[in-house]
């Protein structure tokens, strides 16, 4: 196989896990790979809760198979703006917030550690993610969360977890995303969120807190 025809083929590839696709430890099972995707059906609108900002509408990707999604920046964005920062995810993409395909956790967490540091921000992976969702929102810490979705295999979308309400199998996450608020059934966006190419879910959070949180 010549070099360029084997550089388009991976290049493809790799176009077709969307937004997003992280190396890292690797699962021990299929089912550990990547856990059920997440339809965006499941993602209802509301309307923007009582004392939240505006969410930022996320850029079109760009490249030639428009592998440069730009969720990652989106997230990054909002999750600034929650903190009275104001940076575009444009200027978070120019910044670094991105990868050859989507962006990483390390990217995030890389861009907010040189440009933000105040913030105190850490990648994470717990294992309980309903319970770290619950603690960290209580807390006063938006989440920014990377889970599955459908649309394509091991498609991936980035979004900021600012609240939850409701119990059992009512409970609901609230998320910013696309320019606006969304809830999302808790259980299935854990599940979702279980597993994203083996690592158990992938979570950027910052220990500064703000009151910018949906109670």
């Amino acid at each position: 196989m010549g070099g360029r025809t084997g550089l388009a083929i991976a290049t493809i590839a790799l176009v077709v896990n969307g937004c997003s696709a992280e190396d890292g430890t690797q699962a021990t099972s299929d089912d550990e790979i990547v856990s059920s995707p997440l339809a965006v059906s499941a993602m209802a609108p509301i309307a923007t809760p009582s004392g939240m900002p505006e969410a930022w509408a996320q850029p079109d990707s760009t490249g030639v198979f428009n592998q440069r999604g730009k969720c990652g920046a989106a997230a990054v964005a909002n999750a600034l703006r929650l903190y009275g920062i104001e940076v575009s995810p444009e200027q978070a993409d120019r910044d670094g917030v991105h990868f050859v395909i989507g962006s990483l956790a390390r990217n995030l967490h890389t861009y907010l550690d040189d440009h933000h540091p105040q913030l105190r921000c850490e990648v994470d992976h717990p294992l309980d993610g309903a319970g770290y969702l619950r603690e960290k929102l209580d807390g006063g810490h938006p989440v920014m969360l990377w889970f599955n979705t459908e649309g394509g295999f091991q498609q991936s979308h980035w979004a900021v977890a600012v609240g939850h309400r409701g119990a059992g199998a009512d409970e609901k996450v609230i998320v910013m995303s696309w320019g606006a608020y969304y809830e999302i059934g808790m259980d299935r966006l854990e599940h979702a969120w279980r597993f994203v190419l083996g690592l158990p879910h992938p979570a950027v959070v910052c220990e500064a807190t703000t009151s910018l949180i949906v109670r």
